[in-house]
């Protein structure tokens, strides 16, 4: 949540700096240090290679799960520009907008694996497993990745450098961050019914299409995306009003239920969710 209220002071700001950089990265570091703590609930046994890793001492684990993660890196770095100019050559050969494609095509293919893996938990009987996976990807998109853009930027650049955003940029920024706002504020009911899936899915959807449909006009594209935005955070604040009191009492347990951990028994969302 801290991370999705911060995002409003970068559109504010206009630019991405390496300030952002550290606050969001200690973000990030706090949000492991809170998970790592958090009493863990009772659940089955991890299968495939989750189980294999499990029963490995710890420090062979943190040493396979770096070699795992170099390995990603490699294959990442090895395919991200090829996979990119070969997304927009191909727009330019069938006329496509080549923002579009980036802005769309690109973060699909990116979240595929989060999604695959968010599938697989829930056909598994996992629901919550899978709803922890995507919340989990969309923490560390608002912290490293947001972070990382002014760090690279100032590698690439050889100095310290500020990412400006523009106009559509800055638009895009703020509606992605009220988006996120309506999903947490959907997500703290605790609940996530078919009603709030439909009310993401078709919010989103109208955003596709009115990008489309303006897909060569800048002018009205920031105005639609100035427009969503206010709609997201109209209903994130209908939200948190009428469900404000119990929201407050779930932030208040998850601070403080590591804590509570340590001396007692800890705060479950279950006891919250009984309270009016």
């Amino acid at each position: 949540m801290i991370a999705s209220l911060y995002a409003f002071v970068i559109v504010l700001k206009d630019n991405i700096t390496l300030l952002d950089f550290a606050v969001l990265a200690a973000l990030f570091g706090a949000y492991i240090w809170r998970v790592q703590g958090a009493p863990g609930a009772d659940e089955d046994e991890e299968p495939g290679p989750a189980a294999a890793l499990n029963a490995l001492p710890v420090r062979k684990q943190w040493t396979f799960m770096a070699a795992l993660t170099l390995v990603a890196c490699v294959i990442i770095l090895a395919s991200a520009e090829p996979f990119a100019e070969a997304m927009v050559h191909s727009g330019r050969l069938l006329g496509l907008n080549e923002f579009l494609l980036i802005q769309w095509l690109a973060p699909l293919a990116s979240e595929a694996p989060a999604v695959t893996i968010a599938v697989l938990f829930v056909v598994a009987g996992r629901a919550a497993n899978g709803l922890g996976a995507l919340v989990s990807d969309k923490i560390n998109q608002w912290t490293l990745l947001v972070g990382m853009l002014p760090l690279a930027m100032s590698l690439g650049a050889g100095a310290v450098a500020a990412l400006p955003l523009d106009a559509r940029q800055a638009e895009e920024f703020f509606l992605t961050a009220a988006q996120s706002l309506f999903a947490l504020a959907l997500l703290l009911r605790l609940r996530l019914g078919l009603g709030s899936a439909v009310a993401l899915v078709g919010l989103f959807g109208v955003q596709v299409g009115l990008a489309f449909i303006y897909r060569n006009d800048e002018a009205r594209t920031v105005t639609t995306l100035t427009m969503l935005a206010w709609i997201y955070l109209g209903l994130a604040a209908i939200l948190f009003l009428v469900n404000g009191r119990r929201m407050l009492d779930l932030l208040r347990a998850g601070l403080l239920e590591r804590r509570m951990g340590k001396v007692g028994a800890p705060v479950r969302p279950e006891v919250v969710r009984g309270q009016r």
